[in-house]
């Protein structure tokens, strides 16, 4: 099957980015792993066997990179530990000041709490509620039983409501005022 991959990324460049910058958290990396995907793309378009729909199979290559560049995330991290503990005199970067505020959202936000999760819960969230994506796209994405989602998707949110309260920001679940506002305002 030949695609056209100047019309593939027009169609699905935002979404991508979207994605990307809802499981990463910053733009830096939101950037990196869009364009990534779009290599994967070029490179191995030739590959893709019409099986499944093509922004799922471009979502499966972002997922794929995304865990990836992850999993060398944690283990930089773990090598810089030992050199920072090293040298902790040393002044640390900063993030340019056009994006700081950007990501300083990010960590305030529900998706912030999301990337707590475990993997399979927080793509299957991501997928449903910022993409939109049926139960079976996210299932044809993820490579996975219709039932395995349902269930990441239901634990999921369980363990979302249960950090959320944990950090008391429990608004974003319920629309009625806290409960300790519900009884200051019944005794006043």
């Amino acid at each position: 099957m030949k695609l056209d991959i100047d019309q593939i990324s027009n169609e699905y460049l935002e979404r991508i980015h979207r994605a990307a910058l809802v499981l990463t958290g910053n733009p830096w990396d939101a950037d990196d792993l869009t364009q990534e995907t779009f290599l994967v793309l070029s490179r191995q378009a030739s590959t893709f066997q019409g099986k499944s729909k093509v922004f799922t199979w471009l979502y499966g290559i972002l997922i794929n990179l995304e865990r990836r560049e992850r999993r060398r995330y944690l283990t930089r991290q773990k090598g810089l530990k030992i050199v920072t503990e090293r040298h902790e005199s040393e002044a640390k970067s900063e993030p340019a000041t056009k994006y700081t505020l950007e990501v300083s959202e990010w960590k305030t936000s529900l998706w912030a709490q999301v990337a707590k999760l475990s993997d399979g819960q927080r793509l299957a969230l991501v997928l449903r509620f910022s993409e939109e994506m049926s139960y079976e796209e996210i299932a044809e994405t993820l490579e996975c039983p219709i039932g395995t989602v349902k269930s990441r998707l239901f634990n999921g949110l369980a363990n979302l409501r249960e950090l959320m309260h944990e950090s008391q920001d429990i608004e974003f679940f319920t629309t009625d005022p806290p409960l300790e506002a519900q009884r200051r305002s019944a005794r006043s």
